[in-house]
């Protein structure tokens, strides 16, 4: 779900800003829900909010005012985490937590996991703050996981992979 707060935000912050962002969000959210948290990649990977290289940002064409269609770009992430005993306060904590720093939450799902994964549970919760960040967390007795989108910019460095 998209709100008109990603679409209004500021699309001219730098690059550099904006991986600073998602790797502050990101880190938050390993701190806040806590353990080992990695890429979701197919190594899986450890987690590091310190390390800014690899990333690339994807197209997301926006109008610029004035000057017709530019193509702009947005850092989006995912990574997994450990699993929770009770994913509702879990995700109570997490929303609590946010909150305070302006995100408001937009949408939450729940559901059991596939059984043919193992028996379990999730909660997942959308949030969104007004520079046009999303955070999508999802809370689970199997896994939990977070996928960062960023707001789109104009600037011509994300168009090349983060080192």
């Amino acid at each position: 779900m998209k709100s008109e707060r990603s679409a209004t935000a500021d699309q001219s912050r730098p690059a550099a800003e904006l991986l600073a962002r998602m790797l502050e969000l990101s880190d938050e959210t390993t701190k806040v829900h806590g353990g080992q948290w990695t890429h979701s990649n197919d190594a899986r990977s450890a987690w590091d909010g310190t390390k800014t290289s690899g990333y690339v940002a994807y197209t997301c064409t926006r109008l610029k005012p004035g000057s017709g269609e530019q193509r702009a770009y947005r850092y989006s992430s995912m990574i997994m985490g450990p699993a929770v005993e009770d994913p509702e306060t879990a995700v109570e904590k997490y929303v609590s937590h946010f909150e305070q720093q302006g995100f408001t939450e937009t949408d939450r799902y729940d559901s059991e996991v596939p059984k043919s994964l193992r028996p379990g549970y999730y909660i997942m919760v959308t949030l969104q703050d007004d520079e046009g960040s999303t955070l999508v967390y999802q809370a689970g007795t199997h896994l939990s996981s977070l996928s960062y989108e960023g707001p789109c910019s104009y600037d011509p460095a994300m168009e090349f992979r983060t080192t």
